[in-house]
């Protein structure tokens, strides 16, 4: 709201500056004001005119589209994350053609980069399935993947040739390749994730309504945990996350203080299961000490690299809460039971009340970025009234 302020006053003194019009419309979309921002992101189009900063701007202006309940205009916009004059821009190497959205799959070879962070990776993989009936019985996928993912994706599509993707710096800029595919023939397209978007999830209606995931977990590993969980305290077993691995200035906004978490962490009938990877001792000793609350660590597991495991762990579990990362990702994408919070204008929603990606999720949200209470204690009263033995895989 502050921010708001001096950009008012900024455009007040000159009307027609770009930068001022279209920061404004990024602190409009986390005040709730999609409308408003859509509308001060296209004045600031309107304007530009260095080629890096338009496409930094269609970018921002694909999450207010999605943000609006426009998600194939907004997917359209996020192209401008591979143009090649956008800062930040990920340069794909592949034999074959780039894929476009006209182009017949049928028969055909298709290489698909995961690309973005792990839980863009995870989530993003919805539209996997179609692909998969889109090359039909003659076609062939291949995948390249962050390499923690592999033993995942093989098991949910085995047809596919699925390898660890590399990213090198190039001279300042990102170039990503699948060194697995070197010896295979083709491929005859190939197209990062968030691409494929662009044909298979142009609205909310394309999303499948079925909540049962698209990723498989080991089951033996499912099995496994849920023996753990048999052993660890008695009650209803519920994961929890609560910050980000990259907590800097720009991030820190997005999460609430430790504290905040009391409402939920006070539930009585739970045991509460540690699921987040990093530094946690203050936290752990935090509930411990002023919330009279044991966080359970699941022994033999590396939360951040044994992704294949915290997969299974999740659909072991009754519960998942947290915010969205690539654990709480996980769990939707294999049909586990997750609750999810949710920042304004967070554009995965895509205007809807729930997660598309995850039908099974339910979804907690922030009316303003910083005001975290009213959301954690609209959980807490949630999972004080759930019933026993919430849905498992």
């Amino acid at each position: 709201a502050t921010a708001q302020l001096f950009f008012d006053e900024a455009l007040r003194l000159q009307p027609d500056f770009p930068k001022a019009q279209y920061n404004r419309a990024n602190v409009r979309l986390s005040s709730g004001d999609p409308d408003g921002a859509l509308a001060d992101c296209d004045a600031a189009l309107a304007g530009v005119r260095a080629e890096d900063e338009r496409q930094m701007m269609r970018l921002s202006r694909s999450t207010m589209l999605m943000e609006l309940g426009r998600p194939g205009d907004g997917w359209d916009d996020y192209e401008a994350r591979l143009h090649p004059q956008f800062a930040d821009a990920t340069l794909f190497q592949s034999r074959g053609e780039p894929w476009t959205p006209d182009a017949d799959l049928s028969g055909k070879t298709l290489l698909v980069f995961g690309e973005q962070g792990l839980g863009d990776e995870i989530m993003f993989a919805n539209l996997l399935p179609d692909v998969v009936e889109a090359l039909g019985p003659e076609g062939k996928l291949c995948l390249a993947t962050e390499g923690r993912l592999t033993p995942l994706f093989q098991r949910s599509f085995p047809g596919a040739l699925v390898g660890a993707h590399a990213t090198f710096d190039v001279g300042g800029r990102s170039v990503r390749l699948a060194p697995f595919m070197e010896n295979e023939t083709g491929p005859d397209f190939w197209a990062p994730m968030g691409s494929l978007l662009r044909r298979f999830r142009r609205s909310v209606s394309d999303f499948p309504a079925r909540g049962d995931g698209y990723l498989r977990p080991n089951p033996k590993r499912v099995a496994h945990w849920r023996e753990e969980l048999a052993a660890a305290p008695a009650g209803l077993k519920v994961g929890l996350l609560w910050k980000s691995a990259l907590m800097n200035s720009a991030r820190r906004r997005y999460f609430s203080a430790f504290e905040a978490w009391r409402p939920v962490l006070e539930t009585p009938g739970i045991t509460f299961v540690n699921l987040q990877y990093g530094e946690v001792e203050d936290e752990i000793a935090q509930a411990r000490e002023a919330f009279g609350v044991s966080l359970w660590t699941p022994p033999g597991i590396d939360l951040k690299q044994d992704l294949d495991d915290v997969a299974a762990l999740t659909c072991a579990l009754d519960l998942t809460l947290g915010f969205p990362n690539a654990t709480v990702n996980l769990a939707g994408a294999c049909g586990a039971s997750a609750w999810i919070t949710s920042a304004p204008g967070a554009w995965p929603r895509l205007g809807a009340e729930h997660y598309p990606w995850y039908p099974q999720m339910r979804v907690f949200k922030a009316d303003r970025l910083g005001d975290w209470a009213p959301m954690l204690q609209a959980m807490g009263e949630a999972l004080r009234q759930a019933p026993d033995g919430l849905r498992r895989l």
